[in-house]
């Protein structure tokens, strides 16, 4: 055996030692080879390798989202103009200060007959009914996971602008028996906006799928507040704006200003979601989540509980700090 070959075995025990030490070296890189095989299979994802734990919320989260609602319709009608609702079409239709403009319009445009004489003779034939669009929202909040639990709370404010439309049809006084429904209604646009803050305070229950993968339950009440920021009608090509700022009085010209009439306020409710989430190992959360709330809206004349959906996309940050 020359030097190069007794440098390979330490003990430097001759040609039989030097078959033996080759052997014991292989049968080690095997035995650690199939250790590291077994470790990496065993292992979900190479990202919890590295941490030897799995991947959770731990204590404070701040979180932020956005989604889009869908608002029930029944409270949409709030718009219509109807005589019994906030916003009459008749408290401008029939006024001295709109109501020959409206009509002058209207005959200029050869939108409606001789029968319709002056505008105290035109006549609504129908009040339609009117419906939310989808509308964005956007939030954020706080939540907390109780440490080696499967349980936590969250607080969230979300807002989200709503508009509504549908139609009002006048009397064109054109219609005829013979020509029954040619020309015989002016169609009038109609479209309202409002503003909805929700605010949920809840429990939420994790079912974990797989390390960093779990499904979430909540449940909890619900506070939101509704603001009315506009109410109009376009009638022959025109927009008018329905919303009483007069206090419930006739629009008059001789009038410099009015004093303006909040409407809308405060609602309840309560609501309940489920969440497919998702937990990176650097202490963020991504869930996409189906929210339904059932609550009343303080709109007056149309305050009765109603179902509103919401899918959202939410993000919990939970590595920070306020100082």
């Amino acid at each position: 055996m020359n030097d190069k070959d007794r440098d390979r075995c330490s003990d430097e025990a001759g040609p039989v030692a030097e078959k033996n030490c080759y052997k014991s070296k292989c049968r080690m890189g095997c035995i650690a080879l199939l250790c590291s095989v077994v470790f990496l299979f065993c292992l979900p994802s190479p990202l919890n390798a590295q941490l030897f734990k799995p991947t959770q919320l731990r204590g404070l989260s701040l979180t932020v989202d956005i989604g889009v609602l869908r608002a029930d319709n029944r409270h949409a009608n709030f718009y219509n103009g109807n005589p019994d609702n906030v916003n009459t079409l008749g408290r401008i239709l029939y006024s001295e200060t709109y109501g020959n403009q409206i009509w002058n319009n209207l005959s200029a445009k050869d939108l409606i007959g001789e029968s319709v004489g002056n505008y105290r003779q035109i006549k609504v034939a129908e009040y339609g009914d009117m419906y939310y669009r989808l509308a964005f929202q956007l939030g954020m909040g706080f939540r907390y996971d109780f440490e080696l639990s499967h349980w936590a709370w969250q607080l969230k404010f979300d807002f989200a602008k709503l508009n509504s439309v549908g139609m009002v049809l006048l009397e064109s006084g054109k219609g005829t028996v013979y020509l029954t429904n040619q020309d015989r209604y002016v169609d009038c646009p109609l479209a309202g906006s409002e503003r909805r803050i929700y605010i949920d305070l809840g429990l939420i229950r994790k079912f974990k799928l797989r390390n960093g993968m779990d499904i979430e339950l909540s449940v909890g009440g619900n506070v939101n507040n509704t603001k009315v920021e506009s109410s109009d009608i376009q009638i022959g090509g025109i927009t008018y704006s329905i919303l009483d700022i007069w206090g419930g009085q006739s629009p008059s010209s001789y009038v410099a200003s009015y004093e303006y009439v909040n409407q809308g306020g405060i609602g309840y409710g309560g609501y309940a979601s489920v969440a497919f989430g998702f937990t990176l190992p650097v202490g963020t959360a991504m869930t996409l989540s189906y929210v339904f709330h059932y609550n009343k809206v303080n709109l007056l004349g149309y305050d009765s509980f109603a179902p509103h959906h919401a899918v959202k996309l939410n993000v919990a940050l939970n590595n920070f700090s306020f100082f």
